[in-house]
């Protein structure tokens, strides 16, 4: 019996580690710092990034991005995309002018810190002041 209570709590705290956040549109209003993106649900293997995502009221999100690497193909980047809160997550546009949409997770969310999962892609985020 007793053996069986750590696996039991250590697997209902991997479920709960991962549990899904419902926003509203006023948790993710302002610009957020992307700090990192990654593959792993763990956030191993992070890619650091300087990127900025700013939520406005009117439902338009502008990302912007710099890449400081002399090879990188793009320098520096800029969108307005349309997005919208459903069903307590981020739905957004995959690119300017296009109708398809993704749709965006919040993992965690913490104060003005959030793990933001979009197709796969993990996020770490923290809300600018």
């Amino acid at each position: 019996m007793f053996k069986a209570l750590p696996i039991f709590l250590l697997s209902a705290f991997a479920l709960t580690a991962h549990a899904e956040v419902k926003l509203t549109q006023q948790d993710i209003l302002g610009a957020w710092n992307i700090e990192s993106e990654s593959i792993n649900a763990d956030n191993s293997g992070a890619k650091e990034l300087n990127a900025v995502w700013t939520f406005r009221q009117d439902g338009t999100m502008e990302g912007y991005s710099s890449d400081t690497n002399a090879h990188a193909r793009v320098s520096e980047f800029r969108a307005t995309l349309n997005y919208s809160i459903v069903d307590g997550k981020i739905q957004k546009q995959v690119s300017p002018g296009r109708s398809k949409m993704q749709d965006c997770t919040a993992v965690e969310k913490n104060g003005n810190k959030m793990f933001l999962n979009c197709n796969g892609i993990y996020f770490t985020m923290t809300k600018k002041q």
